[in-house]
């Protein structure tokens, strides 16, 4: 005898409740599950836009922004091969941060090698000279007029000689005088 099917009208269909553990679950973000309620609320027909909008007291825009980016985590998430947790704890989120940590963790060490291999480096090498040579190299003087009588049309001013340095005198300069202010304004010297 085979069984007769029943027809969609004849079926009694339960409605889905909201999971308890979204709603007692106290280590999520209260604007984030709030967030998930309205977009499932949405979603499932249960609400339509404009009720949802109003009474979360957000714009049009940007309950679909947030609809778009729930969407999208959806789909990351429920991607065959993807290494997206079911769970409904935060266990992912745990994954992830323990393998930032860890990666922390192997650059501390290898800026702390470099470190050690820059010290090494410095008490091994010596300082050295910097320079290998003394000086600019000398350049060739070239005089700007030929050697030997000068000719009457160049200059007829006469080269003073270099003084010669003097020794500092053993006496020492007195100092300035300085000015002293006058209540008339004026400078007086003493």
């Amino acid at each position: 005898m085979a069984r007769r099917r029943r027809d969609d009208s004849e079926t009694n269909r339960r409605s889905r409740p909201t999971p308890r553990w979204l709603l007692k679950k106290t280590d999520l973000d209260a604007v984030a599950r709030n967030r998930v309620l309205l977009v499932l609320a949405v979603l499932s027909g249960e609400k339509p836009v404009s009720t949802a909008i109003e009474e979360s007291g957000i714009s049009r825009g940007f309950y679909y922004q947030l609809e778009t980016k729930a969407l999208n985590a959806m789909l990351l998430a429920l991607a065959p091969g993807s290494d997206g947790d079911a769970s409904p704890d935060a266990t992912g989120l745990h994954h992830r941060i323990k393998e930032l940590n860890e990666k922390v963790e192997r650059a501390e060490q290898a800026q702390r090698r470099a470190e050690r291999l820059l010290f090494v480096q410095r008490k091994l090498t010596s300082s050295g000279p910097v320079k290998t040579h003394r000086g600019r190299p000398p350049t060739k003087t070239t005089r700007s007029t030929p050697t030997g009588r000068r000719s009457w049309r160049s200059s007829t001013t006469t080269t003073k000689p270099t003084p010669s340095k003097k020794p500092p005198s053993a006496s020492p300069k007195a100092p300035p005088q300085a000015s002293i202010p006058t209540p008339a304004g004026a400078t007086e010297v003493p």
